[in-house]
């Protein structure tokens, strides 16, 4: 199954290159293994940040880079894909944590 992944810019310098990808992930993949996935090449940076995952204008998990703490972790993207509106489109919205 073809997903595309987004996210924010965390400062002037990550706005050098764009941050969408487009990845072949298994059907069976959910928000806790997309988030492993994505954390191998350091996708999602930032120390001691937040980053919401969002599908069609929904926040569906939300993960903290220091602690590793992942809200709703099973939930099926292709569960996603099928009830929403916004096909295999997923971002990552940056909120920085204090």
């Amino acid at each position: 199954m073809k997903i595309r992944v987004d996210r924010d810019s965390v400062c002037m310098g990550d706005d050098v290159l764009p941050h969408e990808v487009e990845f072949e992930v298994p059907e069976d993949m959910t928000a806790e293994e997309l988030c492993s996935f994505l954390q191998k090449d350091r996708y999602l940076p930032g120390l001691d940040t937040e980053w919401l995952l969002r599908h069609g204008g929904k926040t569906i998990t939300s993960y903290n880079t220091e602690t590793k703490e992942l809200t709703n972790p099973n939930v099926y993207l292709k569960d996603l894909i099928h009830q929403g509106s916004r096909g295999n489109d997923f971002v990552w919205i940056y909120r920085r944590s204090y």
